[in-house]
């Protein structure tokens, strides 16, 4: 039996032990950390601690995945739950932090969820989903070797001569318990140390502060205290703080919306413009009715982004992967973004891209450009380049692009910062490598985009039962678990690859290393990359299900138990029928409708036919403020103001100034609240009397218009509506609340009520259109 080493027990590590496990390997994995989990580690959890594998024979258990209270990932008992505490030291994740992907996306491909997760897990859920996995899958079958630091990977001169070598590479590692130094030669080695590594920090630092050093003194100044994003973990602790987020990443835009909730000024430098986009999005797609999909028939629907983005558009299999991208290419992801966006980000002061002829980037929050359009996060388009003596940020206008630290004319100059949270990226870890597999593998450290040319990521030809997994930014377990899947197939002989088709793929690694301009991604196109592995894995036996056009690309498909397959087509479908039901929409009509308008009223007295006339502005606002009269002789400002810390649930105040028409030459200034807030299937509006909220006006159900699917595109907008009834006192309102959508963002709304009552009977119209900041 082939002995193979798996370096790292993260997400990447404890699939490829698995995968081993199956096509009869037995796997030795080395972490460095006391337990499984890799960056999905809470950075201060209650993990436990680690002993050898408890042996077990039972079938892994379905879930819930979690073991029991006082038992870890591999069966291991502990009893003091203060002696379980500790910092993962490969934790990159901060507290509060959510997946940007699905569920359906982050998962192994037999490995279910379960029903109660969360859509978008936390944290702490992936990590015990991951625990799980390792449970249920490796305990009798792997050796955990916890608290060991490879710090050589070589291969033997043997090895290089024939692939049938018993032990192919000496590995050697540091017991960090016992601070003792070891060695042992195996079969194979599977590196899957993970794309996010090592830190990665603007070039000037390392020249002028250096690496790691969080804080400098020059010139008796101290400059602003420096930290990477893999260090962030909570806005508390950045009260009243004025903090600088570097970068236009995922992480970038979360951690300065979480930031809002505590500091004095957000300011986020960002070296280019991505689309923004929210984990659920909304558009339309065949009807659901009675378990069937009518294909002539479409409705609106909110569904996770992965299962909007990552939809086939040819039948499987996609193949070849697409690898490079024509300027008509760009322009049409660009436009498809642009759809989807809608004009919220075009209205903001972060913008849209302004060059459609280059490769889109994409960035993932629900916050961010609301916030920004609140002015809650300030946006300064450019490069930090340099920090002055006096401890201002020197940035660079984005069209510069430089990393002088003399920064010309044309620079921006930030001032009153205490603290840069550097959102800048990460490096593998290959210093474990010897010199002779790094030159194998074309390694630069310099190139933070392609730092290796490998076969699928994953193989060299010059390097035989040596592969590499995690090789994919992102939390793609999809893709990690095909390049699992080819390893150990190739590692016992189960699936063949003939020389010239790893070099073929090589020389595709490289034509990825050297495009100009770069995609966002290596390997962007998520489904042909996908397809491309199966392929290779299966031969095209599977994916057997989602396979048409359309369908969606989910890791479950690409297995071949059945079983598992129709339930994830279940769930999918299940997804499809809670998007169209209505339920999701008042959450995205909130979002859709923040910012400025203008509104023209018309009242019609039935009776009389007189026509009275309101019209002015309307503002929806997500992160208001009022005065507490209760706090007034706190003594505090701080404490003088209301909102509710947790925006996401932060109602939205309503606030309309205008001017009331009687006839053309009498009106008045007039001004009214509401509050709008989303309770479960409704958008509830709350009066405000006195600067308070009062009690409930109306309670707001919406109802997707379905329309042809011939006459559904989703550039033309679409409209959802909601109707109400409120008895006040003895004078009903009927109200028809109706907001057209044009991608996330509402292009128009109308509001109607019929008023009946002993002396009332009206009816009033209000339109409102987006106002252009």
């Amino acid at each position: 039996m082939l002995e193979v080493a798996v370096i790292g027990a993260g997400c990447s590590g404890l699939v490829a032990a698995r995968q081993l496990i199956q096509a009869g390997l037995r796997p030795t994995i080395f972490e460095v950390a006391k337990t499984v989990g890799g960056a999905w580690t809470p950075s201060s959890s209650s993990m436990l601690t680690t002993q050898t594998p408890a042996p077990s024979s039972s079938a892994p258990a379905p879930p819930p995945h979690a073991p029991s209270e006082d038992q870890n990932a591999v069966g291991i008992r502990s009893t003091s739950a203060d002696h379980r505490r500790h910092n993962h030291p490969a934790s990159k994740m901060w507290k509060g932090m959510s997946t940007n992907l699905s569920k359906y996306t982050c998962r192994f491909s037999d490995w279910p969820w379960s029903d109660d997760a969360s859509i978008f897990p936390s944290v702490e859920e992936m990590h015990d989903y991951l625990e799980s996995y390792a449970a249920a899958y490796l305990s009798s079958s792997c050796d955990f070797q916890f608290e060991c630091n490879v710090f050589n990977v070589e291969q033997l001169v043997c090895s290089s001569s024939s692939q049938d070598s018993t032990n192919n590479y000496k590995v050697e590692w540091t017991d960090l318990k016992t601070k003792t130094t070891h060695r042992r030669d195996f079969g194979g080695v599977v590196v899957a140390t993970g794309f996010f590594h090592t830190p990665r920090w603007p070039s000037f630092l390392t020249k002028q502060i250096g690496s790691g050093q969080k804080s400098k003194s020059f010139g008796g100044n101290i400059k602003p205290q420096l930290m990477h994003s893999s260090e962030y973990r909570s806005h508390h602790s950045f009260r009243g703080k004025k903090v600088a987020v570097v970068g236009s990443s995922f992480s970038a835009l979360e951690i300065a919306s979480d930031l809002s909730l505590s500091v004095a000024r957000v300011v986020n430098v960002s070296p280019s413009v991505p689309w923004v986009l929210p984990r659920w999005i909304p558009t339309m797609q065949p009807l659901y009715s009675n378990g069937q999909k009518n294909n002539d028939i479409s409705a609106i629907t909110i569904l996770p982004a992965d299962l909007v983005l990552y939809r086939r558009n040819q039948a499987y299999p996609k193949i070849p992967e697409t690898i490079s991208l024509t300027p008509k290419d760009c322009r049409e992801r660009h436009e498809y973004l642009q759809s989807l966006v809608g004009h919220r980000q075009r209205d903001s002061k972060l913008g849209e891209p302004t060059n459609f002829d280059e490769p889109p980037f994409v960035a993932i929050s629900d916050e961010y450009l609301n916030l920004v359009r609140e002015d809650k996060v300030e946006v300064v388009h450019g490069r930090l380049v340099g920090i002055g003596d006096d401890g201002t940020l020197n940035i660079c206008e984005a069209q510069f692009g430089s990393d002088n630290p003399n920064p010309p004319s044309h620079s921006i100059v930030l001032d009153d910062i205490d603290h840069i949270i550097c959102c800048t990226g990460f490096a593998p870890n290959f210093g474990l490598l010897s010199p002779g597999i790094l030159s194998s593998i074309n390694y630069d450290p310099e190139d933070s985009f392609a730092p290796v040319t490998l076969a699928w990521d994953t193989f060299h030809p010059s390097l035989p039962n040596l592969a590499f997994c995690g090789m994919y930014r992102g939390p793609y377990m999809g893709i990690v678990e095909l390049q699992a899947r080819l390893a150990a197939g190739v590692m016992s002989g189960r699936i063949s690859l003939e020389r010239k088709q790893i070099q073929s793929a090589v020389k595709a690694s490289e034509a990825i290393r050297n495009a100009i301009p770069r995609a966002q991604f290596p390997h962007f196109d998520y489904t042909g990359f996908m397809d491309t592995l199966s392929q290779l894995c299966f031969q095209g036996n599977y994916p057997r299900h989602n396979v048409e056009v359309f369908d969606a690309v989910i890791p479950t498909f690409y297995q071949p138990d059945d079983g598992l397959s129709q339930k994830c087509q279940s769930e999918i479908e299940k997804e499809h029928i809670l998007g169209q039901d209505g339920s999701r929409v008042p959450k995205m009509i909130l979002q859709s409708i923040l910012g400025k308008w203008r509104y023209d009223r018309h009242i019609v007295h039935l009776q009389t036919r007189k026509v009275e006339r309101v019209y002015g502005t309307v503002k929806y606002s997500k992160y208001w403020s009022r005065s507490n009269p209760e706090n007034e002789n706190a003594g505090n400002a701080d404490e003088l103001l209301f909102s509710v810390n947790d925006t996401k649930k932060n109602p939205v105040l309503y606030r309309e100034d205008g001017f009331y028409e009687f006839t053309p030459t009498q009106k008045f200034e007039v001004f009214r609240e509401y509050e709008y807030e989303s309770k479960h299937d409704a958008l509830d509006i709350f009066f405000v009397e006195g600067g308070r909220r009062a009690h409930l006006f109306l309670s707001l159900k919406f109802v997707p218009e379905t329309i042809p699917a011939l006459n559904s595109s989703d550039d033309d907008g679409y409209w959802v509506k909601a109707t109400s009834d409120h008895l006040c006192i003895k004078d009903l309102y009927s109200a028809t609340f109706r907001v057209k959508l044009k991608g996330l963002s509402a292009s128009e709304i109308i509001i109607k009520y019929r008023v009946k009552g002993p002396s009332k009977d009206y009816e009033s119209t209000t339109i409102l259109k987006p106002l252009s900041p």
